[in-house]
């Protein structure tokens, strides 16, 4: 897909994430770019979920009040090399 069929302005950031596969323990991963509709997330040795599984993400710091960020589901859509990315799903869907 190339930049003119993106639906999401990406923003080349990196963020430190808890992600959760289900029935599998949390890992720290962080994110190479963020948008409103999902993220990368770089995967040093961690493995991949498949694609098209539902994992948890979380931001690992809080939020700049103190509270603690939201848990976000989100769907695997394609692997790289590195890491994977992942569609936010509205939980309403």
């Amino acid at each position: 897909m190339n930049r003119e069929q993106r639906r999401h302005l990406r923003i080349g950031v990196e963020v430190d994430i808890e992600m959760t596969v289900p029935g599998q323990p949390s890992v720290d991963v962080h994110t190479r770019n963020i948008s409103d509709g999902g993220l990368f997330i770089v995967l040093d040795s961690t493995p991949m979920p498949d694609i098209g599984s539902f994992v948890e993400v979380k931001l690992k710091h809080p939020l700049g009040d103190g509270e603690e960020a939201p848990t976000n589901l989100a769907r695997v859509v394609r692997h790289e090399p590195d890491g994977i990315a992942l569609e936010f799903i509205n939980e309403d869907e």
